[in-house]
């Protein structure tokens, strides 16, 4: 690859304004060599090369650089199979390490990688570029693990769970020998309250379970297992989702001040439960749910002040209670629009918040592994911020595990598993949530991956006791880490937590 130009440009192809990118002595980061985009007036220039006989698979582009405020410079990868990804170069005075995701789609694939810049004036130096597979390992120090919410409720409706050798034991024993040590944990003020969504008539959730006394449970549990925890207040009595951010039944008719009140209050007494009852002060706290344009009702476009105002009073709360927590803003599926727009206007509104959060599947975005890893890092740039991704899946399997039952993958018409096409099996959630996750780690901006959902699993054909609702279907048994067998045994992929 000639990584550090210490054979001159051989390899690498220079185009664009004639004399804009050179090889220069002296100015390296390492041995003598490296490459320079300057030019005395306006110019273009690109440095690339490309890359022949890979094996399919995410590999991880890297180069150090300096940028003395060019008005574009960029590290990109294109011709891989995937889509053409980029990543902007901010201007920086001393050496800077820029990564870049990439995917390779098919084995004995190309890649053209390298780096672009235009500008009138300043200079890009680049030096010791590397391109890296993404291959299992055992892991890191990045927190890895998902939501547990369901724990309590599965093992009072009859739901076992087995060790790969049928071993029948607490979930969370299974779980934490696989160095899974992120914990999540819902809460809905009212579980049991009845919703009308798109004007239909739903049934609540389950009662005495995914509410606070739950979750207190949950957190001494997973506490005791050693696990770091994920804090998830949805402030509403359903689920929440970007197109419904029901209030709770007790807050209905509340003016502004009067909600803002309830959710400081709620989140004070919340988080002091928790520490009190369960010992636990959380390592990271999400304030909603999915809240891209709603939270309590209250619309970000219509009026944004109100909208953000609830959030920084849950802020301010979580500040007063838990000072070490970290606050978590969830938004869905990437979207560089609307993450744009929401995080211009968080800072607008002087939002007070630690990390952007992300829902970043493969079937909902049909989205590459280098997509969405570097859609992370461009979120974290723009805010200023480093990311939690908040909910990822992939499926072991392509059916629900009743016969007439359809998985939520099957009714939305979803490719399984997105465009990586590792197979809907636990080989293919196995090679998947490697890669996924060591190249989340990658990125250097990701401060942890929480699964959904890892233990959610079905109870026989037709309405389950512990469904999404009462009287509804589980609906996500193909995402989780455990078989369809009675008891439900690991899968092979529960691996992926210790060997990425």
């Amino acid at each position: 690859m000639n990584p550090g130009f210490e054979s001159g440009a051989a390899g690498w192809q220079n185009t664009g304004t004639a004399g804009a990118a050179a090889v220069v002595k002296g100015r390296a980061y390492r041995g003598k060599n490296a490459v320079v985009h300057q030019a005395a007036s306006a110019w273009t220039a690109t440095t690339t090369q490309t890359l022949t006989g890979l094996a399919r698979g995410t590999y991880t582009f890297t180069a150090w650089y300096r940028n003395t405020g060019l008005t574009t410079a960029a590290i990109q990868a294109s011709g891989c199979g995937d889509t053409a990804q980029s990543l902007d170069l901010p201007t920086a005075a001393t050496w800077t390490r820029a990564t870049l995701a990439v995917s390779v789609l098919s084995d004995s694939d190309s890649c053209t990688v390298g780096i672009t810049s235009s500008s009138e004036t300043g200079s890009l130096t680049v030096d010791e570029f590397a391109f890296t597979r993404n291959v299992p390992g055992r892991g890191g120090d990045m927190p890895v693990g998902g939501d547990i919410t369901y724990r309590r409720l599965n093992a009072a409706v009859g739901v076992q769970y087995a060790d790969a050798y049928g071993r029948v034991q607490d979930v969370l024993d299974i779980l934490k020998r696989k160095d899974f040590n992120l914990a999540r944990i819902r809460v809905y003020n009212q579980p049991g309250t009845p919703v009308v969504y798109n004007g239909v008539p739903y049934n609540g959730v389950q009662p005495g379970y995914q509410n606070l006394d739950d979750a207190v449970e949950n957190a001494k549990a997973a506490k005791k297992a050693g696990m770091k925890i994920f804090f998830s207040l949805h402030y509403s009595d359903w689920w929440t989702n970007p197109g419904i951010q029901t209030r709770p039944a007790a807050w209905a008719g509340y003016d502004q001040a009067q909600l803002e009140q309830a959710v400081y209050d709620f989140t004070v007494h919340s988080l002091t439960r928790l520490r009190k009852e369960a010992g636990v002060r959380p390592e990271f706290m999400s304030l909603g749910n999915e809240i891209n344009n709603l939270l309590l009702e209250t619309d970000r476009f219509n009026d944004p002040a109100a909208y953000y105002a609830l959030l920084n009073k849950a802020a301010a709360a979580v500040r007063a209670t838990s000072p070490k927590t970290k606050i978590v803003m969830h938004l869905t599926t990437p979207d560089k629009w609307l993450y744009n727009d929401w995080i211009t206007k968080a800072k607008t509104y002087n939002l007070d918040y630690d990390l952007m959060g992300i829902s970043a599947y493969p079937f909902w975005t049909n989205q590459t592994i280098a997509t969405l890893s570097n859609f992370a890092s461009w979120t974290s740039a723009l805010a200023g911020k480093n990311v939690l991704i908040c909910e990822v899946g992939y499926p072991w399997t392509p059916d629900a595990q009743g016969a007439s039952e359809q998985t939520y993958t099957e009714q939305h018409n979803l490719d399984p598993d997105g465009p990586e096409n590792y197979g809907a099996t636990p080989e293919g959630q196995l090679t998947y949530m490697r890669e996924y996750f060591r190249a989340m780690d990658n990125t250097g901006v990701v401060e942890g991956v929480s699964y959904w959902d890892p233990i959610s699993v079905d109870q026989g054909d037709g309405p389950d006791p512990n469904g999404w609702i009462v009287g509804g279907d589980v609906g996500v048994e193909d995402t989780a880490f455990f078989d369809y067998g009675f008891p439900h045994k690991a899968l092979p992929s529960l691996d992926a937590f210790k060997t990425w």
